[in-house]
């Protein structure tokens, strides 16, 4: 597949599960058992830019976003805004975005060996030593 295929394939995926968590709070209104409006509201908020980052192409940013909610949510089941029951479903959502965000973070490029890198040269005397001993 190309990169741009690849690209494509990931933004998708990105955006059903962000799709996912919002469908998880789709029913937080004022008389939903196990969710206060308040809560309800602000977790909406935290969920909006987690999709705005994933659409804009920055899984990264929308990572960010997403550790913010997940803390949003154990600070409110915490203090009894979220019932545990609802917090689980909600997190559950949280995991699936977030595992579709992580494999849309770019590859990270190998980083070359740099002039006086301290493993490489550790190495490379350790080297010389043997061939020391074996000559001398």
């Amino acid at each position: 597949m190309s990169v741009w295929g690849d690209a494509a394939a990931r933004f998708v995926a990105v955006t059903c599960a962000a799709m996912l968590v919002t469908a998880a709070l789709s029913g937080c209104a004022p008389t939903e058992p196990g969710l206060d409006s308040v809560s309800a509201s602000r977790m909406q908020e935290s969920v909006a830019a987690v999709t705005q980052a994933a659409a804009a192409g920055d899984p990264a940013g929308a990572i960010a976003a997403l550790d913010s909610l997940e803390a949003q949510l154990k600070e409110d089941t915490a203090s009894g805004a979220i019932s545990a029951d609802r917090s689980a479903q909600i997190q559950a959502s949280i995991d699936l975005v977030r595992a579709d965000l992580t494999a849309a973070l770019p590859e990270p490029s190998p980083t070359p060996s740099q002039p006086g890198n301290k493993d490489e040269d550790k190495k490379n005397n350790d080297d010389k030593g043997d061939k020391k001993d074996k000559d001398g």
